[in-house]
């Protein structure tokens, strides 16, 4: 019986374990003996057919060979002993060494007395040739390979010289070809190397088998040992469903008192009925099923409390898809249960903390930013502001003074190009300023036009052109305003960056549009572009197609990062030498959050 089988340890063999196929070989020992005693009778049963169809006309010599096997067999059979435990491997060796010596000896006299080398029964060395490559070492084999080819060789080279002492078979044929003896040295060279290369493969066979049911001995012991020692349940249940396997841990499925883990005690087990239900089911279903999960509560003793397993069973079956049982794996998730509800509670302590630290974090980073270039821009604005006053009311005097058109309009340039440089240092002063990083409702027209003006004094806008196609029909989105800036700043740069050097006018078009419950922004340029390898690693980060000291490989990652912040999508098209086409895409708010 089955039951229990991975709660017991295995008994270890030095023969049968160490060494399975020799094992095997000890244990089919008396087989052969068996096999013996079919063979005298077929020997003597076969003379008597033969003697009477006509065959063979003394079939008293036939008769006689079959007694002998029957004889030394009788001897082989009192040397192997009643028992396996009285027969070694070594032992057994010798034996079948005396066995097959003594057949080979009987076969060639039944092939001198039935033929000689014309015998059809020559076929049967071959049997004993593969007998010996399995059963004795490789050198034996190839010996008795060599001895049944001297013996064949004995027979050919008897009946030649001489000749009253051939003993032809009666089967119509013209026969005594041991008269040539270029047959007869081909047969034999034929014949030997038969014999040898059957030993080879024979003895490699067997080395290869031998080495397999190590293999299969260990990978058996080892799986053994891993379940017996498992901490979970693990249990082998029949196609009926009736317990049958299982280890150490399964006790507490069935075990009232936890320090008797007998086998025994399981053979009248109630199993849960989730899994007699999915028994049931897989017995009535016309395809497999899939494995379930599901957690158990299970009490031993109705007087104890229950513990709960988190259970998976799964029915197994063959190649051939025959169902052999099913396959349970249950652990034990009772203490688990008790800390992951402390473990929650706490966790949701830890993460309002934490979001608080972060939140703190985030503004203690912004301020300290912001503070440096608060200090920086409040110096550049002191700097600039009081001669750009002095300038200005310099100018509003002359100004009122009696003067020339032509000097006025200079006077009047003047003052513009005053109020510009004023409107800037105001534009990096309320940059500096720290801005909220919360979620708005915006105009995505709005901002991009914001961006843009931040950009025209820059070198690189100023080298090239941009074109904002305006849409005034866009919705408006959920957004962070300085995220979305940053990521255009980002794209817009890349932009001008791949339409650097280009012959001609250098031009970067942004467009907005409405549609798919989305807002698309488009950055196109008519830049170097990039091939498709480029494409798909251009969000990776550190990955960037400029030379080196251009760039830091950032820039789209970073976008990418907040557009999934988002919940948006970012899609690059661009082949090389055509350009590239960045579509950025974020939801449209629904008509009550825009409200």
């Amino acid at each position: 019986m089955g039951i229990g089988l991975l709660t017991k340890p295995i008994a270890f063999d030095p023969i049968y374990d160490s060494h399975p196929f020799k094992g095997e070989l000890v244990r089919n020992a008396l087989w052969t003996v068996r096999l013996r005693w079919l063979g005298g009778a077929a020997i003597i049963a076969g003379a008597l057919l033969a003697k009477f169809a006509g065959v063979i006309d003394q079939a008293a010599i036939f008769i006689g060979i079959g007694l002998t096997v029957l004889g030394y067999n009788i001897l082989i059979n009192r040397a192997m002993g009643s028992g396996r435990s009285r027969l070694t491997f070594q032992r057994a060796q010798k034996l079948w060494l005396v066995q097959i010596l003594a057949d080979v000896s009987s076969l060639t006299a039944i092939i001198y007395f039935c033929g000689g080398i014309e015998s059809p029964v020559i076929i049967f060395y071959v049997f004993h040739v593969v007998c010996a490559g399995i059963l004795l070492p490789r050198r034996l084999s190839y010996l008795i390979a060599t001895l049944a080819t001297v013996l064949l060789g004995s027979v050919g080279v008897l009946q030649a010289a001489v000749p009253t002492l051939y003993h032809p078979l009666a089967l119509g044929f013209a026969g005594q070809y041991y008269r040539n003896w270029s047959f007869v040295g081909l047969e034999l060279l034929a014949f030997g190397a038969a014999m040898h290369v059957a030993v080879y493969t024979t003895t490699a066979i067997s080395k290869r088998l031998q080495a397999t049911e190590r293999q299969i001995i260990r990978a058996r012991n080892l799986l053994n040992s891993i379940i017996t020692s498992m901490s979970e349940v693990v249990m082998f249940l029949s196609p009926e469903g009736e317990l049958q396997l299982w280890n150490p841990a399964a006790a507490r499925w069935f075990c009232r008192d936890s320090s008797r883990q007998d086998p025994a005690t399981a053979s009248g087990v109630e199993l849960p009925k989730r899994i007699r239900a999915y028994v049931e089911r897989v017995k009535q279903a016309s395809s497999v099923l899939p494995p379930q999960s599901f957690t158990l509560e299970v009490s031993a003793d109705p007087s104890s409390p229950s513990r709960q397993f988190q259970t998976n069973i799964s029915a197994v079956f063959d190649e051939s898809r025959q169902h052999l049982g099913y396959v349970i794996v249950a652990e034990d998730i009772t203490e688990q249960r008790h800390l992951e509800h402390d473990l929650r509670a706490r966790n949701r302590e830890i993460m309002g903390m934490s979001k608080t630290l972060q939140k703190n974090q985030r503004e203690m980073a912004q301020r300290e930013k912001m503070v440096a270039i608060g200090t920086m821009a409040a110096g550049v604005a002191h700097e600039i502001g009081n001669p750009l006053a002095c300038l200005s009311a310099v100018v509003q005097m002359l100004n009122r003074r009696q003067r020339s058109a032509e000097d006025h309009r200079y006077l009047h340039t003047l003052q513009e190009q005053i109020d510009r440089i004023a409107k800037i240092v105001k534009q990096l002063v309320d940059f500096s300023r720290p801005a909220p990083s919360e979620w708005v409702i915006a105009d995505l027209d709005d901002l991009i036009e914001q961006t843009l003006k931040m950009l025209r004094y820059s070198l690189r806008v100023r080298q090239s052109r941009i074109e904002s196609i305006r849409n005034k029909n866009l919705p408006k989105v959920r957004i962070i305003p300085q995220q979305f800036q940053q990521i255009l700043v980002n794209l817009l740069l890349n932009a001008l960056d791949a339409v650097e050097g280009l012959e001609g006018e250098q031009v970067v078009r942004i467009e907005r549009l409405a549609e798919d419950h989305c807002v698309k922004v488009l950055v196109k340029d008519g830049g170097c572009g990039m091939t498709q390898d480029q494409v798909r690693q251009a969000l990776e980060p550190f990955y960037t197609t400029k030379s080196p000291g251009k760039g830091t490989g950032l820039g789209l990652a970073v976008c990418h990062r907040f557009i999934e912040f988002h919940q948006g999508r970012i899609q690059i098209d661009s082949a090389p030498d055509r350009g590239t086409v960045v579509t950025v895409s974020f939801p449209a708010p629904s008509q009550d959050t825009a409200e």
